[in-house]
């Protein structure tokens, strides 16, 4: 069921750098009938010496839409640094009905865990556990700070779910077999919390002072699309869009955008993430979509602007959203390493390609008709590479880094809007091809992340305005190989196949939108395999919201 691997399963757009043995930790196997909540996704691996706890947060019931604040300190009885660090929340929605609600929990700014929650149903309760490895935030974590968690949830006659969680964080000390993680000596979140971009306010802007010896910058970066831009993979042109019209607007395409000093320094493809709520909600119990719950960030490599940055001064980092209209909610973390025999390190850039994005929209055959309605097909692509390199002068040598990137997006929307009923089609896929290549005495490093993110949507409805039809299947994929090979040639690697892909049928009462005589399947897989013979496979059969089948299938 589950072998000895080498990598993590750990979802990052950009690999930084190799990672350490772990074993894939599955949640428990949902027994059949289950309808509340059936997991899929990993656990986080644990070293083997008793952890140190810190609650957060005890459990509590969410309501209003105020941050929660905390007092964090490390453990008293056992002293950092530590072999790894896990956060851990519990979370349940009572049953009844609400929305999918955001939740988050920050330390001192920097952000521990980033997801979203089930929606309940009359007479189902969702329960549900997250996990997410922070033992890289460990220097952060050494010292007090300010913590703040947000749930915002109201419940009234209509919307009656009540949402409770709780948190705490464990810290698993080193011993003579298990080793201090090995983690950057420089943590800084960009704001003091996740901040809100939208049109008034489309740039997250920090002002950083980084360390004189700095040799390596990473960026974890959380950008949450809300509001129109939940569904952005739905979004048509502006001229298709606007008031009194069922189409948001923005186009079809989104990306994350950093800047460093003004500079284009790197980008973030979005993955299309499918709340509970989303799209209809009966979907997505007791399965959830792809990382719905538990969003994992995106890691950017920014080394090649670390010697730009040792002089002392105020550096602007920046975050952007490219086709933005409301809302993203964007966080970020920045990691440092240092030079330990240098006090200043130096160095340039040597060259950067990343340049203004292009995207091509064809929608000659698209009509909007009187009511907002749309007949005809939408096509947009956007295709380009970059590399950014440059390199520092340490008390080592000169380390060059050199990170490449290439990403391919296409989707194509059909509709059909006519007195039998309405036809929207959605098929699309971004593809990513990002390489890091490290130069230094010891040779050469390099690391590799491809990946293909797939989403296929159908959805017919018919009917007249006392009763409509809901007919929908969607496919929603993310395929992932990532590898490193180090300068004695040896190679390691990892590859990642996980689908989730519902199906149903619905009667909409179109006065309330709320769905009845749902009837509906669900096939969920999570693969992975790596260099080491390491092997998690998990297959959910979901049969009218509740688990027909599940299986460990490993050798």
């Amino acid at each position: 069921m589950m072998k000895k691997c080498l990598w993590p399963a750990l979802f990052v757009a950009a690999l930084a750098s190799p990672v350490a043995a772990a074993e894939y930790i599955a949640p428990p196997l949902p027994a059949v009938g289950t309808n509340t909540m059936a997991d899929i996704e990993l656990l986080v691996p644990r070293p083997a010496t008793e952890p140190c706890i810190v609650e957060l947060f005890p459990k509590r019931e969410f309501v209003g839409d105020q941050p929660v604040p905390f007092d964090y300190a490390p453990p008293k009885n056992c002293k950092g640094p530590w072999a790894k660090v896990v956060i851990e929340a519990d979370y349940a929605v009572s049953a009844g009905r609400q929305f999918d609600r955001t939740a988050i929990i920050d330390i001192g700014g920097v952000n521990v865990y980033f997801g979203t929650t089930m929606e309940p149903r009359k007479d189902i309760a969702p329960e549900w556990h997250v996990e997410r490895d922070i033992t890289d935030y460990q220097a952060h974590l050494l010292q007090k700070h300010k913590g703040a968690t947000l749930l915002v949830n109201y419940v009234d006659d209509t919307y009656t779910g009540h949402l409770t969680g709780k948190a705490r964080i464990l810290f698993y000390p080193a011993s003579k077999d298990v080793a201090i993680a090995t983690t950057a000596p420089f943590v800084k979140p960009l704001s003091d919390a996740p901040v809100r971009l939208d049109s008034d306010n489309p740039k997250l802007v920090s002002s950083v002072r980084f360390p004189a010896n700095l040799e390596k910058l990473y960026l974890d970066l959380l950008a949450e699309p809300q509001g129109a831009d939940e569904f952005w993979y739905a979004c048509v042109e502006d001229r298709f869009a606007g008031d009194g019209k069922g189409n948001c607007g923005g186009g079809a395409w989104r990306e994350v955008d950093v800047w460093i000093d003004g500079a284009r320094a790197g980008t973030a493809p979005l993955y299309p993430w499918i709340y509970t709520g989303g799209i209809n909600p009966y979907m997505w119990f007791p399965t959830p979509g792809i990382q719905t719950l538990n969003f994992e960030p995106t890691r950017l490599d920014l080394t090649p602007f670390a010697g730009l940055l040792t002089d002392g001064k105020p550096h602007e980092i920046a975050v952007t959203i490219h086709g933005l209209r409301k809302y993203f909610l964007v966080t970020g973390t920045l990691m440092g390493w240092q030079d330990a025999g240098a006090k200043r390190v130096t160095g340039a850039v040597i060259s950067n390609t990343l340049g203004e994005p292009t995207v091509t929209v064809d929608s000659q055959r698209l009509r909007p008709g009187a009511d907002g309605d749309l007949n005809g097909d939408s096509l947009t692509n956007q295709s380009r590479t970059y590399e950014i390199a440059g390199y520092v002068d340490t008390s080592h040598g000169r380390v060059e880094t050199r990170v490449r990137s290439g990403v391919r997006f296409m989707n194509r929307q059909d509709f059909v809007s006519s007195a039998e009923g309405d036809i929207w089609r959605v098929d699309q896929v971004t593809l990513i091809d990002n390489q890091t290549q490290t130069i230094d005495q010891r040779g050469s490093t390099v690391s590799q992340f491809q990946a293909r993110y797939p989403l296929t949507i159908d959805m017919k409805v018919n009917g007249d305005e006392t009763n409509r039809t809901q007919n929908l299947r969607l496919a929603q994929g993310l395929w992932s190989y990532k590898s490193s090979t180090d300068p004695s040639g040896q190679r390691r690697w990892q590859e990642t196949n996980y689908v989730v892909q519902p199906s149903l049928r619905a009667e909409l009462d179109p006065k309330s939108r709320r769905s009845r005589k749902v009837e509906g399947s669900s096939f969920i897989r999570l693969h992975i395999k790596d260099s080491e013979d390491g092997c998690y496979d998990r297959m959910i059969n979901i049969k009218d919201n509740s688990v027909a089948s599940a299986s460990d299938n490993c050798p």
